[in-house]
């Protein structure tokens, strides 16, 4: 698949923005799903069906960062939430005054 970064090619159909972003929103949902597998370029590019130049330039206009580099705060942020302590209802009662 040609990649958004490389000049128009005569007869060759680029990707609809639309598409991408939608392949990119898909994208990031599986990976969410898949943070405890080891995720590399080849199963980004697999799953997605787009190639390393893409990928890296769909991360850079929505995410202003890599692929990889999303994928590790993405895993940081889940630990971080899952290390917080659970927040407890608490109920508060008036108490009678002391004489």
């Amino acid at each position: 698949m040609p990649s958004v970064l490389e000049p128009p090619v005569p007869g060759r159909k680029r990707p609809a923005l639309t598409d991408l972003k939608q392949k990119f929103d898909d994208l990031c949902a599986w990976i969410d799903a898949q943070l405890d597998a080891p995720l590399g370029w080849q199963e980004l590019m697999q799953y997605s069906g787009l190639d390393h130049q893409t990928l890296n330039a769909l991360f850079f206009k929505y995410t202003s960062t890599t692929p990889m580099a999303w994928i590790r705060r993405r895993r940081e942020a889940r630990t971080v939430a899952g290390a917080l302590p659970r927040t407890v209802p608490v109920t508060l009662t008036a108490q009678p005054a002391a004489h």
